[in-house]
C-alpha cells in the first residue's frame, strides 16, 4: 500500500543505529577505533557549528544543528544533538517528539518509544508525543494500539488534521473503511490543500472497492507540478481497477508489468477486462 504517510516509509537495512556514547572518558579511550569514530564525528559537530554560529548549551541551538545535520546526512550528529536539547529540556514535549522521531527514522524503534513513554509520563495528553506514538504503532503494525492512541488526540483536538488522517489510516487497515473515510474527509475539512491525507483518501476508497470514485479524488492530485511519485502510481492502480488499463498503463511506463497483481491486492479483485486484455 502507498499511503502518502511518514507512518509506512522502510528503516534502513543494518538494523537499528545506537546514540554517541557518552560515557567515562577511559571508556572512550578502550578502543582505537571506538576513539577515531568519535574524533570524526565531534570533528562534524565542531564544523556545522562553527558554520551555524551557535553555542553548544543553547537548546535551540542544538535542535537547528540536528536538522541541518540530518538534511546533510550527517545522522550521529544528527542524533547527538537532539539527544543533548532532549536531555536538557526533559519537560518540552516538542523536543521529546523530534528525538523520538529521528530516531524512528533512523530505525531505533525501541528507543524512540522509551523517550516518549517517559516524556508522557510528565505530560499524559501532549498531542505531539501521542501523534509520534500513534505513527510508531502503525509503523510496526500495530493498528489497534495505534487507532487508540489516535482516537486519545481526536477527543482533546478535534480538528487535528495529522490525528484524523492517523486515525483513517489505522481504521483502513483495521478493514473500516468506511469510518477512514469519513476520518480523512474531517481532515481535509481542516486541510483541503493536504496531498498526503487526499491521497490516504484515494488508497481508502480503492480499498472499499470504490475505484471510480478513487480516480476522482487522485487524478487532480497527479496535475499538480512534480506530484509524489505512489500519486501517480495509486492512480494508475485506480484506473486499471475501474477499467482504464490503457491510461494506468501510460502513467505507470515499463513499470507497469505487475499492474494488474497491484490491482487484486489492493482492491480485492482481478483486473477487469479492457482493450488489449484477454
Amino acid at each position: 500500500m502507498t499511503w502518502a504517510t511518514p507512518v509506512f516509509l522502510g528503516y534502513p537495512r543494518g538494523g537499528p543505529r545506537q546514540p554517541p556514547h557518552r560515557g567515562s572518558r577511559g571508556a572512550q579511550l578502550a578502543s582505537p577505533r571506538s576513539s577515531g569514530a568519535s574524533k570524526s564525528r565531534r570533528g562534524r559537530l565542531a564544523a556545522v557549528l562553527a558554520v551555524l554560529g551557535t553555542r553548544e548549551h543553547d537548546s535551540a541551538s542544538r535542535l537547528r544543528v540536528a536538522a541541518a545535520a540530518e538534511a546533510s546526512g550527517q545522522t550521529d550528529v544528527a542524533l547527538s544533538m537532539y539527544a543533548s536539547a532532549a536531555a536538557a529540556e526533559p519537560g518540552r514535549a516538542d523536543v521529546q517528539a523530534r528525538f523520538a522521531q529521528a530516531l524512528a527514522r533512523n530505525g531505533n524503534t525501541a528507543q524512540a518509544e522509551q523517550v516518549l513513554s517517559r516524556a508522557l509520563e510528565r505530560r499524559s495528553g501532549d498531542p505531539a508525543l501521542l501523534g509520534q506514538l500513534g505513527r510508531m504503532r502503525l509503523r510496526s503494525g500495530a493498528a489497534a494500539q495505534a487507532l487508540e492512541v489516535f482516537e486519545r488526540v481526536v477527543a482533546a483536538a478535534p480538528r487535528d488534521a495529522a490525528a484524523l488522517d492517523g486515525r483513517g489510516v489505522a481504521l483502513d487497515l483495521l478493514g473500516r473503511h468506511a469510518e477512514a473515510e469519513q476520518s480523512y474527509r474531517a481532515a481535509l475539512a481542516v486541510a483541503p490543500e493536504s496531498v498526503a491525507v487526499a491521497n490516504n483518501l484515494g488508497m481508502s476508497l480503492l480499498l472499499a472497492g470504490r475505484p471510480g470514485e478513487a480516480v476522482a479524488v487522485l487524478e487532480p492530485l497527479s496535475l499538480l507540478p512534480a506530484p509524489p511519485p505512489r500519486v501517480v502510481a495509486n492512480l494508475a492502480v485506480a484506473r486499471a481497477a475501474s477499467g482504464d488499463r490503457g491510461g494506468a498503463q501510460t502513467l505507470l511506463g515499463d513499470r507497469g508489468g505487475d499492474l494488474g497483481m497491484m490491482v487484486e491486492a489492493l482492491s480485492g479483485g482481478a483486473l477487469p477486462a479492457g482493450p488489449g486484455r484477454s
